[in-house]
């Protein structure tokens, strides 16, 4: 899908060239635009639009000349006095086209070249259909002129091109609007930073390379994602999650580019510049989203192709009736309505422009969305389904309890046993590259455990088992040792037996994890685990809304029922991966579409089998590119929030298809039947692109939810 070369936005109609060659607009009104101001002008209040608004106003005031003098000509006010001055009225029509000539190629012009454009590609435009209806009215006017009698339509040509070129003007101001939305989540200031190592100085965005080392004060944008050296502050991330309250930041956390220092100083070591950026891969994500139309407005660019070749039939068939009743003017008259009033302005519109800003919306408040579709199939969904751990659950990395065993009681070695601590730090070692929240409880655990002047255990040929857990070889005391993290499937896919007292029940509220060392259970951790504190919430409001609700894991059943009873979800738990698909496949088949909100790496398959995939913002690399949705606001709230603009969006489109389609049906009869003047219709025509354009723009109503519970 091209785009714009002016707006950037997807081009769903027939582009309209520019005067190189090469650049392709949307619309009339963008072409304009650049040709004139140029691309940066984007501000509607913006000085450098001075030189388009004079050319729109003198066109228009030459419009409005010409249509005086047309009118005072034709009912001879004002010549009364002159009837004995030779030429008088001649004269005046002679004023009258050195008024309208300049104003006909000043805005004519770009209309008439985009037409001969997708003219000579055989291709039927809206902008041929104007250009037709204008050239004639000018051709049968200059006869008239030659032929020293007849009709003239100078005043009517011209008023015709300034209106609408007001209403392209207008709706090109209006697809930048939409524009603005989106450019304001992805801007990084360009200005100057402090960077402390490798060299010392002050250096651009562009300049700053990985381990780099940047000194961030209060009111500084982060240029860079990286991870905290030294120091605390506020970090201000509205940008990138829509989440108005400012979050800690001190050393070990990481900041992305595009978030804002509140206060305090930052040392940060940088970790990704430019397209590696987390800012550049949702500004990426954000534009594929934007070139992928959605079935409906595919359905309604084929609509706009059959369309145009009608108007045009249906103006020459209404222009030969008329000329056969009424005579060549009031014929003219008519198949100029009929083009006008029929011109499909609105209809291009009424979709495209509401799914950008709809994108737009949930991108300024931390929501990602993948295509165009995504957003009107999550109003069709019927079950909402949900992973627990790190998607409805927490866990708490102070309370971690490790309980070892001796391996000789297991493989008939006298070989020394870790010890709990020994144990933890050696399952966070092979956690450490993992992005499960499970890990980074261990993690967090591990850390918070080692005495400050002891270095971490290492690993390496790190590997995840979906479903399972993590296997790696970490370096101890003893050599190198084969260490493995996980639930009981991973201790049977390691081809080993478990010990008798470990083959009980998570305690109450935990989840269970063994440690495997030297190819035996060597240990196991029990983690505590409560809901999040938006959870309950974010599930009654998705209950009020019609959906249905399940909770589908891969934990162990008594986790994950007790979890379940303090949310008040059916549960259907202990699921590998496959049997997760089978369970969408089933209940897609019993009840409907089928969404699926997920962060672990055995989501991601379930996430792309599901008709809409939702991923939280910790989820796995894998899973985020499974997903159809991201949420990059640490807020279950969120969803309702994204269910409310999926309803709103789509209820918008509607009514505007609806209006495009009633509009054109009763004005084409009004037309038809030489009710309707051309200048009437351009009028109605412009209006109803005002209208669509401001129905669609009511979708910044849609307000997210202000007060975020503490998820930490």
């Amino acid at each position: 899908m091209q785009h714009c070369d002016h707006c950037d936005l997807p081009l769903f109609d027939t582009p309209i060239p520019g005067q190189d060659g090469d650049a392709q607009y949307c619309c009339y009104g963008c072409q304009m635009l650049d040709e004139t101001v140029g691309a940066e002008a984007v501000d509607e209040n913006d000085a450098t639009l001075a030189p388009l608004l004079q050319r729109t106003i003198i066109g228009g005031l030459l419009a409005g000349f010409t249509m005086v003098l047309s009118l005072a000509i034709s009912s001879e006010y004002g010549f009364a006095a002159l009837r004995n001055l030779e030429h008088a009225v001649g004269t005046a029509h002679a004023v009258l086209v050195l008024a309208a000539v300049p104003a006909l190629i000043l805005l004519g012009m770009p209309v008439v070249r985009a037409a001969w454009h997708t003219l000579r590609q055989g291709r039927l435009s809206l902008h041929l259909l104007f250009a037709m209806g204008t050239s004639a009215a000018v051709l049968v006017s200059l006869l008239s002129y030659v032929r020293g009698t007849g009709p003239v339509y100078l005043e009517t040509a011209v008023m015709l091109l300034a209106l609408y070129t007001l209403g392209r003007y207008l709706t090109a101001r209006s697809k930048h609007r939409a524009r603005r939305v989106l450019s304001a989540l992805l801007t990084v200031p360009d200005t100057t930073y402090e960077r402390l190592r490798p060299h010392p100085g002050t250096v651009p965005p562009n300049a700053l390379q990985p381990d780099d080392r940047i000194r961030l004060h209060a009111g500084d944008v982060v240029p860079a994602d990286g991870v905290v050296v030294s120091g605390r502050s506020f970090v201000d991330t509205r940008q990138l999650t829509g989440e108005s309250t400012p979050i800690a930041a001190s050393e070990g956390d990481r900041c992305f580019a595009g978030t804002q220092i509140v206060d305090g100083s930052l040392e940060l070591r940088v970790t990704a510049t430019g397209t590696d950026r987390r800012l550049h891969q949702i500004e990426e994500r954000m534009r594929a989203a934007m070139a992928q139309p959605s079935r409906l407005a595919k359905r309604t660019e084929r609509i706009m192709g059959v369309l145009i070749p009608g108007i045009i039939a249906l103006a020459l068939v209404a222009f030969g009736g008329w000329w056969w009743v009424a005579g060549v003017e009031k014929a003219l008259y008519v198949a100029l309505s009929v083009v006008l009033i029929t011109c499909p302005c609105a209809l291009g519109l009424a979709v495209p422009l509401t799914r950008v800003l709809a994108h737009g919306r949930a991108s300024r408040h931390g929501v990602l969305i993948r295509d165009g579709q995504t957003l009107l199939d999550l109003h069709r969904v019927s079950t909402l389904v949900f992973d627990k751990t790190g998607t409805l659950s927490r866990l708490d990395a102070h309370d971690v309890q490790v309980e070892a065993m001796a391996l000789a009681a297991v493989n008939g070695k006298s070989a020394p046993a870790p010890n709990p601590d020994q144990l933890l730090q050696y399952a966070a070692a092979v956690e450490m590259h993992t992005h499960h929240v499970l890990g980074q409880a261990i993690r967090a655990a591990a850390q918070e455990a080692r005495p400050e002047n002891e270095a971490a255990p290492s690993a390496h040929d790190v590997r995840t088992v979906p479903g399972a857990g993590v296997v790696g070889q970490v370096d101890t005391p003893e050599g190198p040792q084969r260490i493995g993290v996980g639930s009981e499937a991973l201790v049977e896919q390691m081809g080993l037996a478990l010990p008798p007292n470990t083959a009980v029940p998570a305690a109450a509220g935990r989840i269970r994890l063994f440690v495997t060392y030297s190819d035996a259970v060597a240990g196991v951790l029990f983690l505590s685990e409560s809901p999040r504190p938006d959870a309950a919430p974010a599930l009654q409001a998705l209950c009020e809304h019609g959906y249905a609700l399940q909770l589908l894991t891969g934990d162990q059943p008594e986790a994950a029922h007790r979890l379940g009873q303090m949310l008040d979800l059916p549960v259907t738990a202990g699921q590998t991966p496959e049997a997760k698909l089978e369970a969408l496949v089933c209940w897609r088949e019993e009840r409907g579409p089928v969404a699926m909100v997920g962060d672990g790496i055995n989501d991601a398959p379930a996430l792309a089998e599901a008709d809409v995939g939702i991923a939280v913002v910790q989820g796995a690399p894998v899973t985020l590119q499974a997903a159809d949705i991201t949420l990059y606001r640490d807020d279950l709230r969120m969803l309702p929030w994204l269910a409310d603009l999926s309803a709103q969006t789509t209820r918008i489109v509607k009514q505007n298809l609806w209006w495009t389609f009633a509009y054109n049906g009763i004005g084409v009869g009004l037309a038809v039947a030489g009710l309707l003047h051309p200048i009437a219709a351009v009028v109605i025509m412009a209006g109803s692109s005002a209208l669509v354009t401001a129905n669609a723009f009511r979708i910044q109503r849609v307000d997210p939810p202000e007060n975020t519970p503490d998820n930490a």
